[in-house]
């Protein structure tokens, strides 16, 4: 799972080791300077320490693979065996990707997009996370249908180009590149289209960079260095329109501002919310069954968690065979609950669920359990939380993996309280969360 805090969005540090950064804090070759804001921008809050050796501004001079080398290897090495965060390396080679990876970077941040595509086999081969950017200086297509539209086309195609080196699905990361090739307006109108862009790219995390970037001082003539309170509300809208990721210099400042616009999107209901989905399954190979359906899962939504496997005996209709059962956590965007379970049952019968007797045998079983804000939502004769999850024992087990403490509004217990008053029911553990990625 690409890092997170909680309810705010991940704040990611950038580190340059660079002489000739836009901003004005590039620490050049300057390595135990270099590993000390690292260590601070940790303490302050950084979910993520982003390593760059080559400026990105308009007019840098390029350097070669050895000197980026030179610069962000040593610093990738220290900070990757003393610091609890993944690493990001900043780069568009491939050859300082792959010796990056192996150096302990996890995340290869690429604001080429992906104009070579060795950069995306390189973070395949290595299983990293990938951030695919559009850069308005490097895409050939000129803005016609307006920037939103033309980015998340660009976006669209580096995200294929990725999935087709191999990259995971769900360890690709978008981000707009604000600033990049763009003007003020543009970089502005994307700002405030964050969370159509996430919408319309899911399940796709979202980057978002505003940190000092020329558009967020250009109206009040500021320079780089002037930038910091724009910036910062740059920070707090991003994440009240709900970006997973946002690249900053000053990380405490970022921390909070973020923590601001999360909190602010929160209290006024808006932005994703965690759908508690039940997997069920008793015919052929349960095991693969349930990995195919999480994996169609992972196509509506993040998957945000996944419970162990639990063997359970079946209900009302006793002479069949145990189920397997699990739990998966989706961040879904607001939407009426009958839609949600419209898709379940489209992902039932695609998995190869006909009709049959209720209770018995089931290819796929998908329920909508209930959602992380714990208040009872209906849509017809759809209800959540469902009708008869307070008495399952096969469906409050693996949940209360994901969400012991969320409290069943009908009952006012928790979902551990609730698994205690269904002990009775055999229902045993066989396997933990990995069986979802791990090798059969």
């Amino acid at each position: 799972m690409f890092p997170s805090w909680g309810e705010r969005p991940a704040i990611m540090g950038i580190l340059n080791a660079t002489p000739d950064s836009f901003a004005g804090d590039g620490l050049a070759d300057d390595l135990d300077g270099l590993l000390a804001r690292g260590r601070e921008q940790h303490a302050e809050g950084a979910a993520v320490i982003d390593v760059g050796g080559e400026s990105t501004r308009p007019g840098a001079t390029p350097v070669s693979d050895d000197e980026e080398l030179a610069r962000v290897l040593p610093v990738v090495e220290r900070l990757a065996r003393t610091i609890d965060v993944p690493i990001s390396i900043d780069t568009s080679k491939p050859a300082v990707a792959e010796a990056a990876l192996r150096a302990g970077a996890r995340i290869v941040n690429d604001v080429s997009g992906l104009r070579d595509p060795r950069l995306a086999e390189t973070a395949a081969r290595h299983g990293a996370w990938l951030v695919v950017m559009d850069n308005g200086w490097t895409r050939p297509k000129a803005v016609h249908d307006g920037i939103v539209e033309t980015v998340c086309e660009e976006l669209a195609r580096a995200r294929d180009v990725a999935l087709r080196a191999g990259v995971a699905r769900d360890r690709i990361v978008v981000d707009p590149g604000l600033g990049f090739g763009k003007t003020a307006e543009e970089s502005l109108a994307l700002l405030a289209a964050t969370g159509e862009i996430r919408e319309r790219l899911r399940p796709h995390l979202l980057l978002c960079g505003p940190s000092r970037k020329r558009f967020t001082g250009e109206v009040l003539g500021l320079a780089a260095g002037e930038r910091l309170e724009t910036t910062l509300g740059a920070v707090a809208l991003a994440a009240f329109l709900g970006a997973d990721a946002i690249r900053v210099h000053d990380v405490r400042e970022g921390v909070r501002a973020a923590w601001l616009g999360a909190a602010a999107a929160k209290a006024a209901g808006r932005g994703p919310r965690l759908a508690y989905v039940g997997l069920g399954a008793n015919v052929g190979d349960t095991r693969a069954t349930l990995r195919r359906a999480t994996d169609a899962l992972s196509g509506i939504g993040r998957v945000w968690g996944v419970s162990g496997l639990w063997q359970t005996a079946p209900r009302e209709v006793v002479d069949q065979p145990s189920f397997l059962n699990a739990a998966v956590a989706i961040e879904l965007a607001e939407g009426r609950v009958g839609e949600m379970v419209a898709r379940l049952k489209r992902i039932e019968d695609e998995l190869g669920r006909g009709p049959g007797p209720r209770y018995g045998p089931r290819v796929i079983d998908l329920d909508l359990l209930m959602f992380d804000r714990g208040r009872e939502e209906r849509d017809g004769d759809v209800i959540v939380p469902h009708v008869r999850l307070v008495e399952r024992r096969f469906a409050l087990a693996p949940l209360a993996e994901l969400a012991p403490d969320v409290v069943e509004p009908r009952t006012g217990q928790t979902i551990r309280e609730l698994l205690a008053r269904v002990a009775d029911q055999h229902a045993r553990r066989v396997e933990g969360p990995e069986w979802w990625t791990a090798s059969s």
